[in-house]
């Protein structure tokens, strides 16, 4: 799967996208200016300077060095232009130190920081009455936690922004978290509600004529049309947003835009017109060393190149991509790769590999459902409190503008006129917002219902799980309970006739004893052995060690040990692997698997019967036969033969038990190779077991 960036309208991007700008193109005139521009702020400290100026020097000094990623000299001018600002008690300097020291911090991913020290700005801008930098530091603080998969506490700061750019009349800063709710509705995958939000901040851009803010708004709205499941129209949008950004010369924003229409392409399964637009994007990337966006467009390369089955490039692709993931601390990123990197190593035919990258990816793909389900409930709560408060609050603001509205009027006949008209108007804007509060009700039910419908399928998923857990527990002790304590009374019972009335038997009847008390512990000490096995496969500490094996040594060796076996049945084992075939395959689990299969043959193959073990090559694996031409399979039994939850085990030919556990060790290890088990089987013409190695290069 694909992925799509969002395009923030954050003034602090905007900010971020001009420094780059205006640092490239310093940097390539005047290559070392930086250096030279701190040392001239240094030579002015020592100056016979006032407090305020220092401070602003040392602030100076900081944003130098944070624009040149001298973090540990960035983060030391910070510290003193605070404490300077501290000593002097000024707080407009304070306000604007943290201010600057969360841009700082956000700049370089440590997102608490960021958070802490925009937290402590406004504290200060609110003591100073500077409303207006206190809604934009909130917006700066929601983004932050969304960045943490912190939803609730995002959704209270941007309510906390809106509120404030609405009592200050403030239509850009309103769009801007419009663009924040609607974005954390896209990533919970809500995109109806997504698309509601986007349209809402794409309206009032057009009102106060922002056509950056347009076409961010038209990325976002591309976004979750495409999701939603129409890409062609996503393209459109995605079309519409590159030509406004062409002209503002927005190249990060074009380089976003050629991402998502790759992604599109993806979708519709055009890989050529993908690669196209993917390699645009990167190009764009690298100039702008943006890392994140580097990290995604390698991702989505490499998802291109697995379908193409590349696998060798989509492997190296994913492995650039997880290494600028890991950097950024992004999570979703870091999982996507894993995966990536699990399914191209299958693709090539390393299981050892996939294997590997699949348990790393789930272990992150868990830790991000943790979050999101921690996440959950307390965003349902945030929305509901802060909607109420909402509406408090502007109910109080209509009430405040009414009662002043009556005391301005001197006269008795105008005081009832401007109050009829007043009391109508608040008639009128009850029935309004109680219309928009029934539709926001509605729209968080739907949401809620939304998110409740994931969370069903989570339990069934779950239940399924552990249905299939109690089923193989009581396999577990049906085996235990029955198969295994039968041989062991059978010991038991023929060992105490023997010392009991050993003087009334002659020398024939105790072999004979001796000949069944041998068979009985045959049989314990092959089901013990399958039992054992078994127990570490399903606790997972059965260690996979693959190795290049000669497949007809193996085979031998397999055959000898059941010589015997055989020979008292009189049948004969015949090998016809051909020589020099390798195969990549656990040596223990190889002989589990022939053991098993060539001893079944035996089991159910009558006196003078043959069985015959031979191989069938293809061009990456290696086709294993055990045929014999005993008592055959019915279909019925046939249908239920490697399920665990049936009791499967027939007896042989010549009385033989069994539990039918070793079919079932048969399946796991060969599906652990990556191969496959299937059986061929009519009654009275006996069956034909076969599965598949991978070839050791």
């Amino acid at each position: 799967m694909g992925f799509r960036l969002l395009k923030m309208s954050n003034p602090l991007n905007n900010m971020k996208k001009n420094i780059f700008f205006f640092l490239l193109m310093f940097n390539l005139l005047c290559f070392g200016q930086t250096e030279q521009n701190t040392t001239d702020f240094k030579k002015e400290l020592v100056k016979n300077l006032t407090d305020s100026t220092k401070v602003t020097l040392h602030l100076k000094i900081a944003n130098l060095y944070a624009d040149n990623n001298a973090i540990d000299s960035a983060n030391h001018y910070y510290n003193k232009a605070l404490n300077l600002a501290k000593e002097i008690d000024c707080k407009p300097l304070i306000a604007r130190t943290f201010y600057n020291t969360g841009l700082f911090y956000e700049d370089t991913n440590n997102y608490e920081k960021a958070i802490k020290n925009y937290i402590d700005a406004t504290i200060h801008y609110e003591e100073i009455d500077n409303l207006t930098k206190v809604a934009q530091i909130y917006n700066y603080v929601a983004y932050c936690y969304t960045l943490l998969y912190v939803d609730d506490s995002a959704i209270n700061y941007y309510l906390k922004s809106l509120t404030i750019h609405k009592k200050l009349n403030d239509e850009a800063g309103m769009a801007m978290n419009y663009l924040g709710f609607g974005d954390l509705f896209y990533t919970k995958g809500n995109y109806s509600h997504a698309k509601k939000y986007f349209k809402d901040a794409a309206n009032i851009y057009e009102k106060i004529g922002d056509i950056d803010g347009v076409s961010i708004c038209y990325t976002n709205y591309g976004n979750a049309t495409a999701e939603d499941g129409n890409n062609t129209e996503g393209l459109e949008y995605y079309r519409k947003s590159i030509e406004i950004q062409k002209k503002l010369d927005d190249q990060y924003g074009i380089g976003v835009n050629y991402n998502n229409i790759g992604d599109s392409y993806l979708k519709l399964k055009e890989y050529d017109e993908a690669l196209e637009y993917f390699f645009k994007a990167l190009k764009i990337a690298k100039r702008l060393d943006e890392k994140s966006l580097t990290s995604i467009i390698l991702m989505n390369i490499s998802d291109v190149k697995i379908r193409e089955s590349k696998y060798s490039n989509a492997i190296e692709y994913a492995k650039n991509s997880l290494k600028i993931a890991e950097e950024i601390g992004h999570l979703e990123y870091q999982a996507s790769n894993l995966m990536h990197l699990s399914n191209a190593y299958e693709g090539l035919g390393n299981p050892y590999s996939a294997n590997k990258y699949n348990k790393l990816y789930i272990k992150i793909k868990d830790s991000l459902i943790a979050i999101d389900k921690t996440s959950k409930v307390k965003l349902f709560q945030a929305l509901n409190d802060l909607d109420k408060s909402q509406y408090t609050i502007n109910d109080l603001s209509t009430r405040n503008e009414i009662t002043t509205s009556k005391y301005e009027s001197g006269r008795k006949y105008t005081y009832f006129l401007v109050g009829s008209m007043v009391l109508f108007g608040l008639f009128v804007i009850i029935l309004i917002q109680q219309q928009a509060s029934k539709r926001r009700a509605y729209d968080l039910l739907e949401y809620k219902n939304h998110q409740m419908a994931k969370m069903s399928n989570e339990i069934e998923t779950q239940r399924d799980y552990l249905k299939q857990l109690n089923k193989t527990k009581d396999k577990f002790f049906s085996i235990i309970a029955h198969d295994l304590k039968n041989p062991f009374n059978s010991i038991k019972g023929f060992t105490e006739l023997m010392i009991e009335n050993s003087h009334e038997y002659d020398e024939e009847k105790r072999l004979k004893f001796l000949k069944i008390i041998k068979g009985s512990t045959s049989k314990a000490s092959s089901l013990l052995n399958n039992l054992l096995i078994w127990a570490n496969s399903q606790s997972g500490n059965l260690v996979f060690n693959p190795q290049e094996i000669e497949l007809i040594q193996k085979v031998s060796n397999v055959i000898s040990l059941l010589e015997i076996q055989a020979i008292n049945k009189e049948i004969t084992i015949t090998n016809h692997v051909t020589k020099d075939i390798f195969v990549n395959a656990d040596k223990n689990m190889l002989a589990t698997i022939l053991r098993n299969l060539i001893s079944n043959a035996i089991k159910f193959t009558e006196t003078k019967g043959v069985v015959q073990v031979s191989s069938f090559m293809h061009s990456d694996f290696v086709e294993i036969s055990v045929k014999d031409n005993g008592i055959g399979i019915n279909k019925e039994d046939l249908q239920n033969l490697f399920s665990i939850d049936v009791k499967n085990s027939s007896v042989g030919t010549a009385n033989e038990q069994g539990s039918g556990l070793g079919l079932i060790l048969c399946k796991e290890f060969v599906e652990k190779h990556g191969g496959k088990l299937w059986v061929e089987s009519s009654v009275n013409n006996g069956t034909e077991f076969k599965f598949t190695m991978p070839i050791a290069v």
